[in-house]
């Protein structure tokens, strides 16, 4: 299925139940939609600047001339005309830039559609649902709160990728990735008694991944219990946040206290301070994976054991 363009520009959320090959195509489209829309907004932004700038500059060279040989009136006319034309360019950069989408998330996600597609077979459907809204829309507010510092904080929850489908062992697996968002604002006295308005964004991310097999081709896989956590292997700036084993599945929930980005960021420059280089997100979900996969493979040898002992 091709993106229907205006119906994501109203709301863009794209679902699709397909084979992995349309939804690499799909991804590819947004990704050229949302750098049209980039260059868009980039090109309204020097255009306001231009014209309203050169605006102002006739209005008050106008202004200035109003008493001299007459050109006063028409440099004012011009420059109202400029800048009525740079309040236009900038009310279109404005629905530009509210149309411009997180990039790392569809790239995160055409990612993974990459990594999981050899496992999977050609013609298989795949569910993608990816929520490209702002991560503090209205509809992922959650509550407000207080904290004992003064800040008055509105959290919101976001649920913007799930992908979900079944590999070629048969094996069906579901991976979700999850914003927290905080928005903090405060007012603040210093003993000057000036007031200061502050704000600030605090944000971290929550990844779950889950396995879901039959029982009886991993007949030992229920008896791990905490155990399973020796059996995990996680990147640095990552912590296991919850692990359930159960007879048929095996769930994972990460919490990701770094910043995290799609894949493998070029090393920061001289300039940039001692700031660590973000999670490779596309890394941090095939440890995931493979962590699963590593109890999976436990549990079968163990099965293989317990019929050689009984054969023997």
């Amino acid at each position: 299925m091709a993106v229907d363009v205006d119906q994501f520009s109203n709301e863009p959320i794209y679902r699709a139940t397909v084979p992995c090959p349309q939804l690499i195509e799909d991804l590819q489209q947004l990704e050229e939609l949302d750098a049209l829309r980039e260059k868009q907004q980039a090109r309204a932004t020097k255009v306001g600047t231009l014209t309203l700038a050169a605006g102002v500059l006739c209005l008050f060279v106008g202004f200035i001339a109003m008493d001299g040989e007459g050109v006063g009136m028409p440099l004012a006319w011009a420059g109202t005309a400029l800048a009525l034309v740079g309040i236009g360019a900038f009310i279109v950069r404005a629905r530009h830039q509210r149309l411009n989408l997180e990039n790392r998330r569809y790239q995160l996600a055409s990612r993974l559609v990459g990594l999981l597609q050899a496992d999977i077979a050609p013609d298989e459907p795949v569910t993608l649902e990816l929520d490209l809204r702002p991560a503090d829309h209205e509809d992922k507010y959650q509550n407000e709160s207080k904290t004992r510092s003064g800040w008055n904080v509105k959290h919101y929850l976001d649920t913007w990728l799930s992908l979900q489908g079944r590999l070629l062992d048969g094996t069906h697996f579901r991976v979700e990735m999850t914003e927290r968002t905080q928005e903090r604002k405060r007012t603040k006295t210093n003993v000057r008694g000036k007031t200061k308005y502050q704000s600030k964004q605090k944000s971290d991310a929550l990844l779950r991944v889950r396995l879901r097999v039959k029982p009886e081709r991993y007949q030992h896989l229920e008896r791990f219990g905490a155990r399973a956590k020796g059996a995990m292997q996680l990147l640095k700036g990552t912590q296991l946040k919850d692990l359930t084993v159960e007879a048929d599945r095996v769930d994972m929930t990460l919490h990701l206290a770094s910043p995290w980005a799609a894949g493998e960021e070029p090393p920061p420059g001289p300039g940039s301070g001692t700031r660590p280089a973000p999670l490779n997100g596309q890394r941090v979900v095939a440890m995931a994976l493979l962590s699963l996969y590593q109890l999976l493979n436990l549990s079968r040898a163990l099965d293989k054991k317990a019929v050689h002992s009984r054969a023997g």
